[in-house]
């Protein structure tokens, strides 16, 4: 009786996890829709200044698996700002936005974990991402790629340390815009 009474709760909080799996998905999404669908309004969002490298910034991070141009607002950003201020505001903005392909991950990992954990191959690359993950996560948020929103849903599903994953974006795409936003100041 009391082993039903457990398995019950389990299920209950498996089928929250997939709500909030669906949900989060659904934003993205959303997010990836109206990008295309006010495009023009997101390109005006540089005329915002400061502010609007930061949003735009964020919802081209926050769109998962559409890659955006966020890269040429950076480069012309720099052209009018300080490099460093156009860094720091672009990499916030993106770091904040990869977080929603994390929290992908996070959420659904319980149902990943319950469908691979008897995988061999699964807890090995576990065990390497825990330990050799923060080198992958800064290097491949150095390099532009349009994959990189599968490496933010991967962390969570491995249950990644959320300030980790932030830091080591941030660190990665202020590294990019930094010297995407100098050349744009010497353009």
């Amino acid at each position: 009786m009391e082993n039903e009474a457990v398995k019950r709760i389990d299920r209950k909080k498996m089928k929250s996890k997939r709500i909030l799996a669906l949900v989060i998905f659904v934003f993205s999404i959303a997010l990836s829709i109206a990008f295309f669908v006010f495009q023009d309004y997101f390109k005006s969002t540089v005329s915002l200044g400061l502010l609007g490298l930061f949003i735009l910034n964020f919802a081209t991070s926050a769109s998962l698996f559409i890659s955006a141009p966020s890269i040429f607002a950076v480069v012309a950003g720099g052209a009018i700002y300080a490099p460093w201020q156009v860094a720091i505001v672009s990499s916030l903005g993106s770091a904040f936005g990869d977080m929603v392909g994390f929290l992908l991950g996070l959420s659904g990992r319980h149902l990943a974990n319950h469908k691979l954990h008897k995988k061999i191959w699964f807890n090995v690359f576990t065990t390497y991402f825990k330990k050799y993950g923060g080198l992958l996560i800064l290097i491949l948020a150095f390099i532009p790629n349009p994959l990189f929103d599968s490496i933010g849903i991967i962390a969570g599903v491995f249950a990644y340390s959320a300030k980790k994953f932030f830091l080591f974006v941030f660190i990665g795409r202020l590294i990019r815009y930094f010297l995407l936003a100098t050349f744009g100041s010497i353009l």
